[in-house]
């Protein structure tokens, strides 16, 4: 089952048999298949379904799997500085820290802790505090590279992110 194609896990090109890694199966030099067992024969398993969940399924049709409501390609984050402008927005509509606390139904402690940005709101707070100070709290995404993207270049495997963390680990210490 040897065969020339890039390892899964260092990502250099040599001969690559297939190894099941961490319950994982994928590609692998022989440095790096030295990590887990090979595997030798794939044999597909048969879900184990008892009488009782049989005859129940037909009584109940199988939920259809909803595609997720957010689009993550094109997800919005918060401003920089979204703490003042809450405040700001709130002082200038003449309210209280409690009173607009209990107008959006939350806290006055989480309130004071978003407006200093010692907290990052839920999506559903957002809404709340946007909808009633009337403000945007929210941007796109920009395509601009972002510190993690340069950090890691698209040919990146499994093994550099390996070698990255523990980069990281070593330079806290």
């Amino acid at each position: 089952m040897n065969r020339m194609q890039q390892c899964e896990m260092c990502g250099s090109e040599a001969p690559v048999t297939l190894v099941e890694i961490d319950h994982v199966e994928l590609y692998a030099c022989p440095k790096c298949a030295r990590f887990g067992k090979p595997v030798t024969q794939r044999v597909k398993k048969k879900p184990i379904i008892s009488t009782h969940l049989k005859r129940q399924s037909k009584k109940f049709p199988p939920k259809r799997i909803k595609p997720p409501k957010k689009d993550f390609l094109h997800d919005k984050i918060l401003v920089d500085g979204y703490g003042a402008i809450i405040s700001e927005r709130r002082r200038e509509r003449g309210l209280g820290r409690a009173e607009f606390a209990r107008i959006i139904k939350e806290k006055e402690t989480l309130l004071a802790r978003i407006e200093t940005e010692k907290v990052l709101p839920t999506d559903r707070v957002v809404a709340k505090i946007e909808r009633e100070l009337d403000i945007e709290l929210k941007t796109e995404v920009s395509d601009e590279s972002t510190p993690v993207a340069d950090f890691i270049s698209k040919s990146t495997t499994l093994g550099s992110i390996a070698k990255i963390k523990r980069r990281k680990s070593k330079d806290s210490s």
